[in-house]
């Protein structure tokens, strides 16, 4: 039977999302120092999983995402300790003092970068724990650091010394990129975008600086009164900022300028500490890639609908951040889809028919 297509034109977008995609969907993973568990949910702050439990005086959490293990800097076991993504094959990678403080996961070298409080010094090994080196000394106390692995960078955040440095991922070439007057706590970087966000302790807010210092720009005020901010996390796929306000017991999200505030957990009495984020894939889809080509969706972003390229009959879905399924068209001739009812925001687009899975995100801007 003859396939009939519905457009001859190809539309190509400039935006960021208009790359085809597996069917996936990110989650958030922390830490809570006093209730000794590791947890994960959705963005949203559904679907809320303990992975691991019985390990107290969690400091930090970070994910290898190649090889999906997650490590911990672990007060109880004075170590740096491993897991799957679903917490199976607990396991100490690395013993430490009991004063290991912040971590962090370099998978494209296959290397751990740490430190423990008041050292002044920080190190890193193999991922399986060898190779034990001192990097950087002379350090104040660091509470934040992140590796940008694609450029080769590592940055860390100076809470004694109120200052932000970045080095090669050996130490070398260490350069100072923000003097501030604030105790900065946690850092976390957006590579695509190449900015450097963190937190401070003396007044609880959020700023951003690009890889050079320059840009300085406040982001959010996180909190006041007893509350105390702790660690960051940013999605770059979908461009969300997320904080722990720790006496609060919340795990907050914004978008990344501050925007659109929402509290996605909250577990009164909790400690939480150590957050990353992670992409789960909920099935296997097979992707034909010379259909790649024939199939389009357009513009995007979009506002009150968008255009489907695909075969007559094609099943269109929608699905939100969390995996739900919102709606379900059937392609006619008039191959536009209405989102008119939908909220700005980031959706799956699922393009299905026969034999073939298509699958791609789309933005609604209002």
């Amino acid at each position: 039977m003859r396939t009939l297509f519905l457009s001859l034109f190809i539309i190509v977008s400039c935006s960021a999302f208009s790359q085809p995609m597996l069917d996936s969907v990110e989650y958030i993973y922390w830490g809570d120092h006093s209730g000794g568990t590791i947890n994960k949910a959705k963005l949203d702050g559904s679907d809320v999983q303990t992975l691991v439990s019985g390990d107290y005086q969690i400091r930090r959490v970070r994910l290898d995402r190649k090889n999906r293990k997650i490590y911990w800097a672990s007060g109880l076991y004075a170590a740096i300790r491993s897991a799957n993504y679903d917490g199976t094959e607990v396991t100490t990678v690395l013993p430490t003092s009991n004063q290991i403080g912040v971590i962090e996961v370099d998978q494209k070298n296959k290397r751990l970068y740490f430190t423990e409080d008041n050292s002044g010094m920080i190190k890193r090994c193999k991922i399986d724990g060898t190779s034990l080196e001192t990097i950087v000394t002379g350090t104040g106390l660091v509470l934040g650091m992140a590796v940008d692995t694609l450029h080769d960078i590592l940055f860390w955040g100076d809470y004694t010394n109120k200052k932000i440095f970045k080095a090669n991922t050996d130490g070398t070439n260490i350069v100072e990129i923000h003097n501030s007057n604030l105790k900065i706590y946690d850092l976390y970087i957006d590579v695509k975008r190449n900015y450097v966000y963190f937190n401070n302790r003396t007044n609880n807010s959020i700023q951003r600086i690009d890889y050079y210092g320059n840009g300085l720009t406040d982001i959010i005020q996180c909190c006041s009164n007893n509350c105390v901010v702790g660690s960051l996390a940013v999605s770059v796929e979908y461009n969300f900022l997320f904080w722990i306000e720790r006496e609060n017991g919340i795990l907050a999200r914004s978008n990344a300028n501050g925007e659109d505030r929402t509290d996605i957990i909250y577990v009164p009495g909790s400690n939480f500490s150590g957050m990353d984020i992670g992409k789960e894939y909920l099935t296997p889809v097979k992707i034909d890639e010379n259909k790649l080509e024939q199939i389009k969706i357009y513009p995007n972003p979009c506002s009150s609908q968008f255009f489907v390229d695909a075969e007559i009959n094609s099943e269109v879905s929608i699905y939100n951040l969390s995996g739900q399924k919102l709606k379900t068209s059937k392609l006619t001739n008039y191959n536009s889809i209405d989102v008119g009812e939908l909220p700005a925001g980031i959706y799956f687009v699922e393009v299905k028919n026969e034999n073939d899975v298509f699958k791609q995100k789309i933005q609604v801007a209002k």
